[in-house]
């Protein structure tokens, strides 16, 4: 066993377990689920896909081609050559094709117009991508690799912007129940440290970068990750455990009306939603 301050943290293959039991408590998948795992080819969402491969659900990989020069390339080739592999079906979806340009001339229309950050863009799109694939692939349930690390961020970055209701569907199953048009998100990996999956990677000798985005800097997001650097895994999962324990009466007092998308025809908060709000600016 290792040691982390004055507690121990399991070995990295106890991730496994971690993973089944998060499973289990919060009821992610249901018998028969088909599972679309998105991917990055990172150490979070190839793990992920491993770990359900092997406790023996029916997995399928989708990922998105950003088009970030050889980075991407990378990524693409790793991702073919696993999921071959392991006997895993893979889809990739080409930026350019679905919406005519990569992501980095996107982000920069964008940065110019609207002052928008890279990350924003980039998350505004993949999610709107996600879900639509997702649901063309006929999935169940849509698997992100979002970690502990990933989540006590979410909940430090919210108090500190004054609106801790941002984090109101914060939980290994996003939103509680599936919603019609939405492929339910769910986070096996919500209450694993990043440095417990970043040993089980390299434990796996899985062929990933383990390279942070290229354009990942000078974010709110990658301040604040590297701000909590200092803080311990133990005190990542009480940040965690504790948001938890606020979210139901948050959810209670806070309902929020699911709209379509007069462009799109996706879900939204609005009448027309944020991806399509960029796609106009694209025009």
């Amino acid at each position: 066993m290792e040691k982390r301050g004055d507690k121990s943290i399991d070995l990295p293959m106890g991730i496994e377990k971690k993973v089944a039991e998060t499973i289990k408590k919060y009821s992610l998948v249901s018998e028969g689920d088909k599972i679309v795992v998105a991917l990055s080819g990172g150490k979070d969402s190839t793990s992920i896909l491993y770990i359900l491969k092997k406790l023996g659900y029916d997995v399928h990989g989708l990922l998105i081609d950003l088009h970030l020069g050889e980075w991407s390339k990378i990524h693409n080739n790793n991702m073919i050559k696993f999921c071959e592999e392991l006997e895993i079906p893979l889809t990739i979806v080409d930026l350019k094709k679905e919406l005519g340009q990569g992501i980095c001339f996107i982000k920069a229309v964008l940065k110019k117009q609207k002052n928008f950050t890279g990350c924003t863009v980039c998350g505004i799109i993949k999610r709107w991508i996600l879900n639509k694939w997702a649901k063309k692939l006929w999935a169940d349930k849509l698997v992100t690799g979002h970690n502990l690390d990933d989540e006590a961020q979410n909940v430090l970055m919210n108090f500190l912007k004054g609106n801790v209701l941002l984090g109101v569907n914060s939980s290994p199953a996003t939103g509680g129940k599936a919603v019609e048009g939405f492929a339910q998100r769910i986070k096996p990996l919500f209450f694993v440290p990043e440095s417990e999956i970043r040993k089980y990677a390299k434990a796996k000798k899985f062929d990933i970068l383990y390279d942070k985005c290229p354009c990942a800097f000078g974010t709110y997001r990658v301040e604040t990750r590297e701000w909590m650097r200092g803080i311990s895994d133990i005190e990542k999962k009480k940040i965690v455990e504790n948001f938890q324990k606020l979210v139901p009466k948050l959810r209670t007092e806070n309902v929020f009306e699911l709209k379509t998308c007069k462009e799109c025809g996706e879900p939204s908060s609005g009448e027309i939603c944020n991806a399509c709000k960029i796609f106009a600016c694209l025009k």
